[in-house]
């Protein structure tokens, strides 16, 4: 992140909700990433549905702890493109997910992240399949226990190196911009919708 923008980031309440879903989750919000990890305080939860209510994000509830509440937001449908591939249902099913129904791999996910989060279970690694992860980082990553990777930016990356670190600099220059965006005014929900017009009518021309 730049000097300036740092400096900008310093200014704002960073207890405030667009805030936060401008920092962790700006990449999801101008559709360059199909989903994104959102933990926010417990009293600020209730906003979280609110926000993303009739816009291109689904809102999914993880778990939550004594103090947070840990959110998925996905774009749906490439989200679910994304899991019917054919690695990416193989891992899942020899990890024991019924890949024939969204919703019961969310389920079983939600399950065993919050087990993770109250200490009764392992990290659920194919977390980096529901963050829309490439498949063979999150496989390299499990088979390497985490170890050997060739490259760390926004995850460790085990294969394309140099493909991850231009995918990992819009990652933060899409931060840095929706920041601004965040900064001047100009809510979440505008956001989305500029850049999903756009989306549109990219594919229109």
């Amino acid at each position: 992140m730049s000097h300036e923008v740092l400096q900008i980031v310093k200014t704002m309440n960073r207890e405030d909700i667009q805030t936060q879903v401008a920092l962790q989750c700006a990449p999801l919000l101008i559709g360059i990433k199909i989903a994104n990890l959102l933990i926010v305080p417990n009293s600020k939860a209730k906003y979280i549905g609110s926000l993303f209510q009739d816009t291109s994000i689904a809102v999914h509830i993880i778990c939550q702890s004594d103090k947070k509440t840990f959110f998925l937001l996905f774009n749906v449908c490439e989200l679910k493109k994304y899991l019917n591939q054919n690695k990416q249902s193989e891992i899942l099913k020899t990890l024991g997910y019924n890949t024939a129904n969204f919703e019961s791999m969310m389920e079983e996910f939600s399950n065993r992240y919050e087990a993770y989060i109250q200490n009764r279970g392992l990290f659920p690694h194919e977390i980096g399949l529901f963050l829309g992860y490439p498949v063979e980082d999150v496989v390299g990553f499990i088979e390497n226990e985490g170890k050997n990777f060739l490259y760390i930016g926004y995850w460790k990356v085990y294969s394309n190196p140099s493909k991850a670190a231009q995918l990992f600099e819009q990652y933060n220059e899409a931060k840095e911009m929706v920041i601004r965006m965040v900064s001047t005014g100009i809510g979440i929900r505008n956001i989305l919708k500029h850049y999903s017009f756009n989306q549109r009518n990219q594919l229109e021309a």
